[in-house]
This record gives C-alpha cells, sequence and structure tokens, in this order.
C-alpha cells in the first residue's frame, strides 16, 4: 500500500466535515434571516439540528493522548453542542476548558477515564462512581456520562439552570460571555475548594500565554 494512502484519506474526511459545517452554517443563517418569529425558528432548528445528524454530523469522537488533543477533542465537542444553544445561553470556551483541565486534570482523572465525567459533577443517589477513601454509607456519588460531550452538555445545562449559579449568569450577562475570569469568580459554588476560582482563572491565563 502506498505510504501516502493514509494521509490521503484523511484529507478526504476533513474535507468532508468541512462541506457539512458550510451546510449546516448556511441553513443557520438561513434560520436566522426568514424565521424571526422565536417558536418557528426554534421549530426549524430542531429539525436541522436532527437533520444535521442524519448526515453525519454526530456527537464528535473524543479521542485524546496528551494535553493538546485532549483541548482541541473539548473543542469541538463544544463547537459541537453549540450549534443546538441559544447564543445567550452558551458557556464561555475559555471557561469550560480550563474547568475541564482543573476538574479532570486533562481528562485523566478516573472520574474522566471511567465515567466521561469531566467536571466532578455529583448526583445525590447511590447510582454512580464511589470517591476513593469515601465510605460507601455517604448519599451521594460522581455522576457517569455516556461519553464525554455529554458531560460537557450537562455541565452547560446547570449553569444555565441551578439558582445556585444565578450571579455566574449575571456575570456573563454583563460580560456578553466575553470575559471568563469574571465569570470565574462567580463560580464559588461550584466546588468546596475556597481557592477553585483561583486554580480556573491560573489556567485561563496559561492557555492564553500559550502553556498546556
Amino acid at each position: 500500500m502506498d505510504a501516502a494512502y493514509p494521509n490521503i484519506v484523511n484529507v478526504m474526511k476533513t474535507k468532508i466535515m468541512l462541506i457539512k459545517y458550510l451546510i449546516i452554517a448556511l441553513v443557520a443563517f438561513v434560520l436566522g434571516t426568514f424565521f424571526p418569529n422565536p417558536a418557528a425558528k426554534r421549530k426549524v432548528q430542531t429539525e436541522t439540528v436532527n437533520w444535521a445528524i442524519k448526515i453525519g454530523f454526530g456527537v464528535p469522537r473524543f479521542e485524546y493522548s496528551n494535553n493538546k488533543e485532549f483541548i482541541s477533542s473539548l473543542n469541538n465537542c463544544i463547537n459541537y453542542l453549540n450549534f443546538n444553544i441559544p447564543r445567550r445561553q452558551r458557556v464561555n470556551t475559555e471557561l469550560i476548558i480550563a474547568q475541564a483541565i482543573v476538574e479532570s486534570n486533562y481528562g485523566t482523572s478516573r472520574f474522566a477515564r471511567e465515567g466521561h465525567n469531566l467536571f466532578g459533577i455529583r448526583v445525590w443517589s447511590k447510582e454512580g462512581m464511589l470517591p476513593h477513601k469515601q465510605p460507601d454509607t455517604i448519599e451521594w456519588r460522581v455522576r457517569v456520562f455516556k461519553n464525554k460531550c455529554e458531560s460537557v452538555k450537562y455541565y452547560i445545562e446547570i449553569l444555565n439552570t441551578k439558582q445556585v449559579y444565578a450571579e455566574f449568569r449575571k456575570a456573563r450577562d454583563m460580560s456578553f460571555n466575553r470575559d471568563p475570569i469574571r465569570m470565574a469568580r462567580a463560580l464559588d459554588s461550584f466546588s468546596t475548594n475556597k481557592e477553585y476560582e483561583k486554580h480556573v482563572i491560573e489556567v485561563i491565563n496559561k492557555l492564553r500565554n500559550g502553556t498546556k
């Protein structure tokens, strides 16, 4: 077999995926232009998402063997999810990546590897993963997800719906979702670690400086 064949296949796959993105982007533009009514827009958007899935625009693969690949896979997941999330409910990409790094150590934690949980999200029942050094009598577990992108989706959902994150949503609105550091300072309820916001902000700054 020609040694260049795998590279040709990869190039073709990339071109096909790019064409799919362009088609979906065009449809999204048409939706915003010709369906100003919110209810009609949501209906057509749902139909468009279902159509996109049928042509292969499904949950992206979340594969990685190093920090750079983890960030790249997470970016792909975020872009995929944002297609079906109203703009005002989206969470800043830098913030998502920074929190995932802090919570899962670039996807290498036990909860990330075995439970696809990138954010240490708990479930208040005994259906989940029991943390090490915790007695099995505790009333909570770490939630298990079908895939890592599903954990990102749920993380975005709780930030948008739980009352405890009302200050985060206020910070997001005031900064037009453009200031992850400001939003990170409003996440004191996300962790019991009093230095949590500081750690998240440090990661944001490191990523901006090209340190991964």
